[in-house]
């Protein structure tokens, strides 16, 4: 086993605010006298060829620098070609507009830290989720989401000065006034057996591994990235008023029980249009260009090696 690390940055996450940490990296790396390869991401999808050069050479470990659209090509390249024997732990340090993913990790999110975590670091083995479609399928860390976030991801970038949960709510409220509810059929498996079933006139259906989307909203409040199992959250018949009458309790991570707010533990779920109007998605923030006559979602335990603090 090589005793070389990997690190994978996206210089144009937050902005190009990472770009400005890369020197200052490599000297508390090199301050360390780390044997590392420093790769810096140059189009969308690179992340995925640098991590598989790095796993070719064997190095030990892999620092991601950037957000969770970082991660996600980086962990889909592991999970999908590698599976989850022998991968490299992998420490974040994130540089995001929502670093929704690293609010999972037990880790203070310093650039100290981070090494700390590469270097020494314990292992706790996160689930991810996999979607499958018509003729394809992908992963994610933590988001998957058909709706009214899909709306404001198609805004999102009018508001880009700002940071990342005022991003989002600002182009949600541009959104929710436009957005007319999907008229969606729901199942889901959830780990004890039970089957939720329900057709719904949803705002928003999302499947979460941990507890946060958008930069801190706390949509499944109670959701573990270790526990077997994601979390489905879906609207049914909320309306503008309902939406802003619930913010604030959605924001708090208290909303549980709200009329018209379903969420539950799930192994897996199909989503489907009762109207046979195709359905869009994103996966960690990003907009996916397919649009698709039904949507399955199931966890992937324990597959994947995150080092974070003891």
């Amino acid at each position: 086993m090589s005793s070389t690390f990997q690190v994978i940055a996206n210089p144009n996450a937050s902005g190009g605010r990472a770009e400005k940490l890369l020197p200052g990296l490599r000297d508390a790396l090199d301050a360390r006298s780390v044997a590392y390869r420093f790769d810096v991401t140059e189009r969308p999808g690179h992340a995925i060829q640098l991590m598989e050069e790095g796993l070719a050479d064997g190095v030990r470990g892999l620092l991601a620098v950037g957000g969770d659209g970082t991660l996600h090509e980086i962990v889909t390249g592991l999970v999908r070609r590698h599976g989850s024997e022998g991968l490299p732990g992998l420490a974040v340090l994130p540089v995001g507009t929502g670093n929704d993913f690293h609010r999972m990790v037990r880790s203070d999110g310093s650039m100290e830290g981070a090494i700390r975590d590469l270097l020494e670091g314990q292992v706790r083995r996160f689930d991810v989720g996999r979607v499958r479609w018509p003729g394809g399928e992908r992963v994610f860390v933590n988001l998957f989401g058909v709706g009214l976030d899909v709306a404001v991801l198609e805004r999102r970038h009018t508001f880009r000065r700002l940071p990342g949960l005022l991003q989002y709510l600002a182009a949600l409220a541009v959104s929710v006034v436009r957005f007319r509810p999907l008229a969606l059929d729901v199942s889901a498996d959830l780990p004890g057996g039970e089957v939720f079933r329900r057709r719904v006139r949803s705002l928003l259906a999302a499947v979460t591994v941990g507890p946060s989307v958008a930069g801190g909203i706390r949509l499944s409040p109670a959701a573990c990235p270790d526990d077997g199992a994601l979390d489905l959250f879906v609207t049914d018949g909320l309306g503008l008023g309902g939406v802003i009458r619930h913010l604030p309790r959605v924001l708090r991570g208290t909303h549980k029980g709200l009329k018209g707010v379903h969420m539950h533990r799930v192994v897996r779920a199909r989503l489907s249009p009762s109207n046979d109007v195709p359905l869009r998605f994103e996966l960690d923030g990003e907009l996916m260009p397919q649009e698709v006559p039904w949507l399955e979602v199931e966890v992937i335990p324990g597959v994947l090696p995150i080092l974070e603090a003891p």
